[in-house]
């Protein structure tokens, strides 16, 4: 019998792609192998991101690709992810290439729909409102990323997450070590512990387990795993403990990604964030001050309905004074069902682009001078593949979550190795190994 092949298509956060690694997981436990392309597939499953409208046009054009691909072979096609949930029934509707869809809350039902669909309905799956943790997030390999929680509860004005992802619920602490103790076993050597507000992680009688408190039992029953990472803290949240555990504890990798968003207090105060600029650089200088060689990176977003120039002026002075390593950013968009959809796009796209140039030029340039001043320093890397441009060359990720890429045989994948820090480019390092 010739075997059913399984493609997955991942899009959005690091979330996503742990969830689909579980989707993987429990589609081979019934038989599916992994297709090398969708071409060859009999089953694709599209997990899909919302949090910006740029996400979902990518994720409509692709499904126009396979609009045009089913014309010439048959396979199932499913929906699932943030997308999925939002959308619902309207996906079926306006996509009749779409053969089964999934609900955030429905995870527990895939294999169902996949055999639904496969006998010739078009199910749509929500589960019962209740969110269930998958017990495995990794088919292999040396790092793999461990869902802690699920959701979140602030509520900023412009996100759509707490719509599609629902009420934060904390995993229990035992099946996050449990899964821990597993990746160990199967030679992980970094893990990274995930959720959308990690910070407001409590489990337990009165919430006793708190982050802190979990991250410190994780790293002493990780066995020979090397290096745990976290993501994402929301600034309002992270405390001193959390920033003392990680001072403590060697195996926390001297990395946190805290998203500002913007530099302006007025801005801050519409988005619905909980701190104001002055705070979030106090807690900048309590990390900074805590742990030698932290790196800190961020989220910045401009175009925020009734931004202004001065607004933008705060931003610019923020990221100068926090110095951050890296940042992503992204210009607003509109999410139905947010506050901030409420109040228009009064700020127009050409002046947001704009705006958000000057904003990506002021961060490469701080990038420079901070990935600058590691420059000729030796540092332990993880291999962790061949680089897609030069197949004579690896791609390596640093304790503080840098790329670098240096020449060496492909053995050294899943090895951490000593190198030394040669140049730049972009935000890449280029590195020799010792």
């Amino acid at each position: 019998m010739q075997p059913r092949r399984l493609f997955v298509e991942t899009y959005g956060c690091q979330m996503n792609k742990a969830e689909s690694e579980a989707i993987v997981a429990d589609l081979a436990a019934e038989g599916w192998e992994l297709a090398r392309k969708p071409d060859d597939a009999d089953l694709v499953v599209i997990n899909t991101c919302s949090v910006r409208e740029t996400a979902e046009e990518r994720i409509r054009g692709r499904l126009g690709w396979y609009r045009r691909l089913k014309r010439g072979r048959h396979f199932t096609l499913l929906l699932t992810g943030c997308m999925a949930e939002r959308l619902g029934q309207r996906a079926l509707e306006e996509f009749p290439e779409i053969d089964a869809l999934v609900g955030t809350y429905g995870r527990e039902g895939l294999r169902e729909a996949v055999r639904r669909a496969g006998a010739g309905e078009r199910p749509v799956v929500d589960g019962d409102g209740t969110f269930r943790f998958a017990a495995r997030h990794s088919s292999g390999g040396p790092r793999a990323f461990v869902p802690v929680m699920h959701g979140c509860d602030n509520f900023c004005s412009y996100c759509i997450v707490p719509f599609v992802r629902g009420p934060e619920v904390s995993r229990p602490a035992a099946e996050v070590l449990a899964e821990v103790r597993a990746l160990d076993a199967n030679g992980c050597l970094d893990v990274t512990l995930l959720g959308q507000n990690v910070n407001s992680y409590r489990r337990g009688d009165g919430g006793t387990i708190t982050f802190p408190r979990l991250l410190g039992r994780v790293a002493a029953e990780a066995g020979r795993i090397r290096w745990i990472r976290f993501l994402t803290s929301h600034p309002k949240d992270l405390s001193p403990d959390l920033i003392a555990v990680m001072a403590e504890e060697p195996r926390l990798c001297r990395h946190v990604h805290l998203p500002v968003q913007s530099g302006s207090d007025r801005v801050l105060a519409a988005m619905n964030r909980g701190y104001t600029a002055g705070g979030y650089l106090r807690l900048v200088d309590a990390i900074r001050g805590a742990l030698t060689g932290v790196s800190i990176t961020t989220d910045i977003l401009t175009g925020f309905p009734g931004e202004t120039e001065e607004d933008v002026r705060l931003t610019l002075a923020l990221m100068e004074r926090a110095g951050f390593d890296e940042a992503f950013t992204y210009r607003y968009n509109p999410r139905e069902g947010t506050a901030a959809a409420l109040l228009g796009d009064p700020v127009q796209e050409p002046l947001k682009l704009e705006r958000l140039d000057r904003i990506i030029a002021a961060q490469r340039r701080i990038v420079v001078r901070r990935a600058g001043e590691r420059l000729g320093k030796v540092a332990e890397v993880l291999v962790e593949g061949v680089s897609r441009r030069n197949p004579g060359e690896l791609l390596a990720r640093t304790e503080w979550d840098a790329m670098a890429v240096l020449p060496g045989d492909p053995s050294l994948i899943g090895r951490f190795v000593r190198v030394r820090l040669e140049s730049l480019a972009g935000a890449t390092f280029r590195a020799a190994i010792l």
